[in-house]
């Protein structure tokens, strides 16, 4: 940035509170981040779909941009993964609102800094609409009084006084459905959990998609566009996470996929040895395969099937977003991003949605970014192999905008990422999870090994057994850790792991554990560890 057109600003100017510096010899783009909840790998790396993901929308954008195949989250969690890439930072919150203990925090607090504050204060239009899930106080003082963030996992489709006004516009009432999924409760015989299913049709004509959930937020955000300042616009979907509703006018296309879908070969597997594993495998994943209810190989499909409907209704949708912007002179000028906060089974291990687990694929998540049409972009239409984190995003805006700010940020510039720069080791990955459905308190982190291949060390701290993912391809959410083959691995992985909880002092807890569990492995450490007050005792 030019040092001599630096010009020191706050968000607050009378008290001081959040100093950064904006490069006023820089343009002010428009920004539109869109975020959708809980999307399977292969929706994106389409290399690895069983049947190939109908999203022209987004093909388009990745086309125009560039698309990070390894982008990870912090967290398989809503919440907390919202709030590190909200803030660029790792989040203390390490639970959902819906989920956590009393004196667990599940809210952002006042003074924690949203990356989008600082556009607000340099001269941004700051608009929302869709999903919050990290404390509605924090996005009402961003994005203004009128925002309607809702603060749950589960969307509220029958509580939203504007959504149901929006239906009665249409001579519609709020939805049921015609068919439902269920999974199968712990008790043979017993309905379990309900994931949603196909809208029942109203008046005598199927529920149309502009009457979707999906569809009312993008025309929440539609007046947003009216404005002569910069904008940024954040559109939070709550697609395609469940409970599914699959609208009308899908019927051809449900009916393909269930001609060419086949289950995973994980779940194959599982389900041919009565669902016992087959392979290394912490308690958790029982537990949640337990209750989830996925033994019955039909309700897989349904799952898989309204789970990729559900995603292309929102490409969909996105398109009919992007023509609007088009039509207001805007898409060409507007650097558009496109994330979720995390991934989800889909199936594969006899899972679906998330846990409290640390598999790659609830924490892979899609990552892509269009720039204006004329920003020299030499990186345009490429797909970035290198590892990155959805904490990557706030730098990156911020660098776009031309601010600085004196705040930590615990990511690296996309660009440099694009242009094949090495992560610094102080920047390496870290992700944990501490309770979700249960308390499963674990911690990991991505390395390049010995043998030249990425690796997901996990280790879970009440469990006797660890996870090692060989990253890439279709198997890398497979534990290989009790292999032979790469004991040597692991060992590499304990001793990354220890060394970076060992850097950082927010870490400290899980780097206790570590040396506890493999004192053998690690260099013997100095001193007492009891971290007692003053002279330790000789």
């Amino acid at each position: 940035m030019n040092a001599s057109s630096m010009h020191k600003m706050y968000l607050d100017g009378k008290t001081g509170h959040g100093p950064f510096y904006r490069d006023e010899s820089m343009p002010k783009p428009n920004i539109l981040l869109i975020s959708a909840d809980m999307v399977p790998q292969e929706f994106l790396l389409k290399d690895r779909a069983m049947v190939p993901v109908h999203t022209p929308n987004l093909d388009a954008l990745r086309k125009q941009g560039v698309f990070f195949r390894n982008a990870f989250s912090t967290s398989p969690l809503c919440s907390p993964s919202r709030a590190a890439y909200l803030t660029g930072r790792y989040s203390y919150i390490t639970s959902n609102a819906e989920r956590g203990h009393d004196g667990h925090a599940v809210h952002l607090r006042d003074r924690d800094i949203l990356f989008p504050e600082y556009l607000k204060a340099a001269g941004y239009q700051t608009r929302h609409s869709g999903k919050c899930h990290v404390g509605a106080r924090k996005f009402l003082k961003l994005f203004g009084e009128n925002d309607s963030p809702w603060d749950r996992w589960s969307p509220p489709w029958y509580d939203d006084e504007q959504y149901i006004a929006f239906l009665k516009k249409q001579h519609l009432e709020p939805f049921s459905f015609e068919r439902s999924i269920y999974g199968q409760g712990a008790s043979p015989g017993q309905r379990g959990n309900f994931y949603g299913g196909w809208i029942a049709a109203q008046n005598g004509r199927s529920f149309p998609k502009q009457a979707t959930y999906p569809a009312f937020l993008i025309e929440r955000a539609l007046p947003a566009l009216n404005t002569d300042k910069p904008l940024y616009l954040q559109l939070d979907f709550f697609a395609p996470h469940q409970p599914f509703a699959i609208p009308g006018g899908m019927e051809q296309r449900e009916e393909e996929l269930r001609r060419k879908l086949k289950l995973p070969l994980s779940y194959t597997t599982l389900a041919e040895n009565g669902f016992r594993p087959t392979g290394p495998e912490p308690r958790v994943y029982r537990l949640y395969r337990k209750n989830w209810g996925l033994r019955e190989q039909q309700t897989v499909i349904d799952y898989r099937v309204a789970n990729q409907l559900q995603f292309e209704l929102v490409d969909e949708l996105l398109g009919q977003l992007f023509t609007c912007l088009k039509d207001h002179g805007l898409y060409d000028s507007t650097w558009i991003v496109f994330l979720a906060d995390h991934g989800e089974m889909n199936g594969e291990l006899g899972l679906i949605d998330k846990g409290a687990y640390l598999n790659p694929r609830v924490l892979r998540a899609p990552l892509l970014i269009k720039p204006p049409a004329d920003v020299a972009f030499p990186q345009r239409g490429r797909e970035v192999d290198d590892v990155c984190s959805l904490l990557d995003l706030a730098p990156t805006i911020l660098q776009i905008c031309g601010i600085e700010t004196p705040e930590r940020l615990d990511g690296c510039s996309l660009f440099d990422t694009a242009a094949g720069a090495k992560r610094p080791e102080e920047k390496a990955l870290i992700f944990e999870v501490w309770h979700h459905v249960i308390p499963n308190p674990c911690v990991g982190t991505i390395f390049a090994a010995s043998d030249g291949q990425l690796y997901s060390y996990v280790y879970n701290a009440t469990d006797d057994r660890d996870e090692l993912y060989r990253l890439g391809g279709a198997g890398d959410g497979l534990n290989c850790i009790d292999d032979p083959a790469v004991d040597k691995i692991r060992v590499e992985g304990i001793r990354t792991l220890t060394a970076r909880t060992e850097a950082d002092p927010r870490w400290f807890v899980y780097n206790q554990y570590l040396r506890l569990e493999y004192a053998e492995l690690l260099p013997a450490p100095t001193g007492d560890r009891q971290l007692f007050v003053g002279k330790e005792e000789q």
